[in-house]
């Protein structure tokens, strides 16, 4: 953690960049006492940290679905982009090992030093701080959700201090789960303290797509949201019935609808532009050419008719406005299809969104007894979202009697509902069901594997090692257990 908590402090320092700071030693800023207008400097940190978030989606949705096998990512001068995640997850420290650490602990480090100014400054209401507090801490636990969901059972690290040569210990993954619970209530709190309206601008995502997070009220339907999310992993991780409980109390305060076509995308969005210093959604078909469907999406019996399928591959080599080579081949392995779920790369990308909701809801009911009502949301899921031109939705249990059956259709439901939204690895682990997702023949005849995703960056090895390793030597560094 060292090298990545120590470049934080220039994170932070740029972020800060035109708020009238008076730092005099900028490797070493000390934010207690240097600003000036502390509304505007805060205003551009949350400002910050909602837009380093959106930079490392794109980074989540390249990774993830390498590892959870919805896409080659057929970066062509490198076919390492390929075998690195495919081949072998815990020796893959150069090529996505990486990502979902790095850029999440820099945003926490600038929730860190916001939440410090926030705190002590007299310049804001109290109302306006619940209101930034909300909003930081929201998004400070749903980027230590993104960390967890890569590394799973190695844990990842949850606290932060003042010192940024500080070395904090990994925790457990129940421990993460259980801070990132814990978080979001405390955000929610805040939110319900926060008034009518924040002080500082929230952009287009939260308020063009049939959704008003962009005020207190609305922002705390989005942290629920994401709590519901949090809970229903904590379910399928050992926590059973009593999380999955939580996470239908935490539906109820959201905008989730029984769901047709006209309201499965409302929800919250990261959104990008062509404007002058702004950023492109780089897991786009326009952005990145790269990106193909992976053969087991394309070879799931029936999803030619399946709209969700139709919807997000470019089924003929001129679709989304862009022209393609089919088939493509790269270091033994070929794929059909280019994806083309976002199309352009202005396309915004889902957070959560109402599709998610509903699923997340069936997942639950089933678990908690409700067998009739999970059944009913799954079928308006595929009737809405998978047939909505006419076609006919994918199903492999319409009527599933028992959990595995269940658990079978509803990863089926979340593989093509949410394809390239990031869920469809860390939803085959948390059901232990990632051997399923290895049988495609010519990845195994190149040797790829499918294994728990357990490794942390080698620099985060490298730095523990000098200083001592806190808490003992990490799974899946040199060394560890």
């Amino acid at each position: 953690m060292r090298r990545t908590v120590a470049s934080l402090v220039a994170v932070a320092a740029v972020t800060l960049a035109g708020c009238n700071l008076d730092i005099t030693n900028p490797n070493n800023p000390t934010l207690s006492g240097a600003l000036t207008n502390p509304r505007a400097a805060t205003t551009r940190m949350i400002v910050g940290v909602l837009s380093a978030y959106r930079s490392n989606r794109a980074d989540q949705i390249r990774a993830l679905g390498s590892f959870g096998r919805e896409t080659y990512y057929m970066f062509l001068t490198d076919g390492r982009f390929i075998t690195g995640p495919y081949r072998d997850w815990k020796q893959n420290n150069s090529f996505d090992a990486g990502t979902q650490w790095a850029g999440r602990y820099q945003n926490y480090r600038n929730v860190y030093a916001a939440t410090q100014i926030i705190n002590t400054t007299s310049a804001l209401t109290a109302a306006e701080k619940a209101g930034a507090l909300g909003v930081l801490e929201t998004f400070n636990a749903l980027d230590l959700l993104h960390v967890i969901e890569a590394r799973g059972a190695i844990g990842a690290v949850v606290d932060m201090t003042a010192d940024v040569n500080a070395v904090s210990p990994i925790v457990s993954e129940d421990s993460v789960y259980k801070w990132i619970t814990a978080k979001l209530d405390d955000a929610k709190a805040n939110l319900d303290a926060a008034g009518t309206s924040f002080y500082f601008p929230m952009h287009s995502g939260f308020s063009a797509f049939g959704v008003a997070a962009n005020t207190p009220a609305g922002f705390g339907q989005f942290n629920r949201a994401i709590k519901a999310r949090v809970e229903v992993k904590r379910g399928s991780l050992g926590c059973g019935a009593p999380c999955y409980t939580t996470a239908l109390t935490a539906l109820g305060s959201t905008w989730i609808a029984s769901l047709d076509s006209t309201n499965r995308d409302n929800g919250v969005y990261v959104v990008y532009s062509t404007a002058l210093g702004d950023a492109l959604d780089g897991a786009s078909f326009g952005a990145d050419p790269n990106f193909y469907v992976h053969p087991s999406i394309d070879s799931i019996p029936g999803v030619a008719q399946d709209d969700r399928y139709r919807r997000k591959a470019a089924l003929s080599t001129s679709a989304c406005g862009t022209s393609y080579t089919s088939p493509q081949t790269e270091v033994g392995v070929t794929a059909t299809h280019r994806a083309c779920t976002y199309a352009t790369n202005v396309t915004p990308i889902p957070i959560v969104r109402n599709e998610e909701l509903v699923l997340l809801r069936a997942e639950a009911e089933w678990f908690t007894g409700n067998t009739a009502g999970a059944l009913a949301d799954l079928a308006a899921v595929r009737a809405g979202s998978g047939a909505t031109r006419g076609g006919t939705a994918v199903t492999k249990f319409a009527t599933p009697a028992v959990d595995s059956e269940f658990v079978a259709e509803l990863l089926l439901q979340r593989t093509l509902s949410l394809y390239q939204e990031g869920h469809r690895f860390a939803d085959y682990r948390r059901f232990n069901k990632l051997a399923d997702l290895g049988a495609l023949a010519q990845d195994v005849a190149q040797g790829f594997t499918v294994a728990p995703y357990s490794v942390l960056p080698s620099q985060e090895c490298d730095a523990r090692a000098r200083v001592g390793n806190p808490g003992g030597i990490p799974k899946s560094c040199p060394g560890g257990p």
